[in-house]
């Protein structure tokens, strides 16, 4: 292969990463504009039946526009977008930016925006790719390989300010799709680092989580991080069981079905919202709130249970967004959780419970996507916990054998084949 190519896929893999750290930037700007204004509105409901009724309403119209969207212009937009990148790869796919991207950026505000449990990410990811099949030219493969790939690692790094995190997810969740060599590798590389640069230029150089100061724990309570290990990897595997039910049921929906399911499931989501709004949304100000110790252990458990099934219910939909952000709000909530217990039994060598919501962060994630190394590697570069890297590979290790054990599969490459 040429240097002049080489020269060539390097700069755009650098145009992409530019292009998916903007539209990242912009998509969550806007994001928390919107979620700051529900908020609000909750806030000045004050038992108004008549307000409470509009922002049903809203919830109901925003969520069912997202769906319509997804439908009638591009139904590949529907979820993450994560499986579709990995059978774009798979396949040398094209992705069709023209309608993906738009359709993504408004579909995923709508949806994320009226309080939907679902990450930011899957759409950056998804824009970020197809900003690489924009590049790309079908005449040359790997050309285009490369370049969708760059643009999955810049959307996940634009997504969580986590450039590393990027380039693992590719070469590790995508490792059985993604043509590697140095070539690939260094367009993955330069297209996250872009992209956070672009990030940092606009949004701020500061973590993605805040309130994740913790210090690292003694050596004599490491099987503590072991046993979190196993819960999650029993809780991984539950986790993609239910998900794909959910999934299947409603891909089967013909019909007015699909949208009547997204009011129901709208509806249920807005009326909690009133009384609880910390079990809606993202989750990311709820998992700051929860690392300050702001929940009592049933609050944090009442929050993880609604949260788990809502992210089952919205994912199911089919509106855009993706899971990883629920995911790791599950981890933080239910880590949390057994970080208190364990403060009850351990008084004197368990001094902040915080310790094991890093853990759980990862560690839900190891288990249900099956890719370790970036769940380490994401929650590090998030928090900036860089004193809890051992517990925290002790939990996402244990998590994942036990998920493996279990007969678990990547989620990804699960739903890849229901698509």
């Amino acid at each position: 292969m040429s240097q002049k190519f080489s020269n060539k896929l390097i700069f755009k893999s650098g145009l992409v990463g530019l292009l998916s750290g903007l539209i990242g930037a912009v998509f969550h700007t806007i994001l928390n504009a919107i979620n700051n204004l529900r908020k609000s509105f909750i806030g000045n409901i004050d038992g108004s039946m008549g307000l409470l009724l509009l922002f049903l309403v809203l919830i109901c119209a925003a969520v069912t526009l997202s769906l319509f969207l997804v439908r009638k212009f591009a139904p590949e937009t529907a979820g993450s977008g994560v499986p579709q990148v990995e059978t774009t790869l798979r396949e040398n796919k094209k992705i069709h930016w023209q309608r993906v991207i738009p359709v993504k950026f408004i579909g995923g505000i709508l949806a994320m925006g009226s309080g939907l449990v679902l990450g930011r990410e899957g759409p950056t990811i998804h824009m970020g790719s197809a900003f690489g099949d924009m590049f790309g030219t079908p005449e040359d493969k790997f050309h285009h390989h490369v370049l969708v790939a760059a643009g999955a690692a810049a959307g996940l790094a634009a997504a969580f300010n986590a450039p590393l995190a990027g380039l693992i997810f590719v070469t590790e969740e995508m490792r059985d799709h993604f043509k590697y060599n140095f070539q690939s590798l260094m367009a993955v590389i330069f297209a996250s680092c872009v992209s956070v640069i672009v990030v940092q230029i606009l949004n701020g150089q500061q973590p993605d989580i805040l309130n994740a100061s913790f210090h690292a724990p003694k050596l004599t309570i490491l099987p503590l991080f072991v046993v979190l290990g196993v819960f999650f990897g029993l809780l991984g595997t539950l986790f993609n069981r239910l998900m794909l039910k959910g999934v299947s049921f409603s891909t089967k929906l013909k019909g007015i079905k699909p949208y009547l399911l997204a009011v129901i499931i709208a509806l249920m989501i807005g009326i909690v919202a009133y009384f609880l709004p910390d079990a809606t949304g993202g989750g990311h100000d709820s998992l700051e709130l929860a690392l300050s110790n702001r929940f009592s252990t049933g609050v944090l458990l009442s929050i993880f249970l609604l949260r788990f099934m809502f992210t089952i219910f919205s994912y199911a939909i089919g509106t855009p967004g993706g899971i990883f952000a629920p995911m790791l709000a599950l981890g933080t909530f239910i880590g949390l959780w057994f970080g208190q217990i364990a403060v009850g039994f351990f008084p004197e060598l368990i001094k902040q419970p915080g310790i094991f919501a890093i853990g759980g962060m990862g560690a839900l994630f190891a288990a249900t996507v099956q890719a370790p190394i970036t769940g380490i590697v994401l929650i590090v570069e998030m928090t900036r916990s860089y004193e809890l890297i051992l517990p925290l590979m002790v939990t996402c290790l244990s998590a994942s054998l036990v998920a493996n054990r279990l007969g678990g599969k990547p989620i990804y490459s699960q739903l890849a084949k229901l698509s």
